[in-house]
């Protein structure tokens, strides 16, 4: 028994994009956040993060009602937001230079 997948038919036909993928420029659907601003707002949380990590630090040293257990969670939740970060600027750049290595 042959299952033959040629009733299918070719999923690149000119002229009409194949299943979920949309012309340039189209990749938001309307009123949805664009790519740049998911960037930001990732960027301006982890910088929140890293800000109240500071404060609880601050607050622990001067001896406010804070446990050192919740210090060192804060301090740890800096960390891993600031290691996102640095793996999501790491992938941008990957994905920035396999663009500028691509040849027309």
């Amino acid at each position: 028994m042959t299952n033959s997948i040629s009733h299918i038919g070719n999923a690149f036909v000119p002229g009409i994009p194949p299943t979920g993928i949309q012309e340039a420029g189209t990749a938001n659907p309307p009123g949805g956040p664009s790519f740049k601003e998911l960037m930001l707002d990732s960027l301006h949380n982890a910088n929140q993060i890293q800000l109240d990590s500071q404060q609880a630090i601050e607050k622990g040293l001067l001896g406010g009602d804070i446990t050192q257990a919740e210090v060192f969670t804060s301090v740890k939740k800096a960390d891993l937001a600031l290691k996102m970060m640095v793996q999501m600027r790491n992938k941008l750049l990957e994905a920035y230079n396999e663009v500028q290595r691509m040849q027309l």
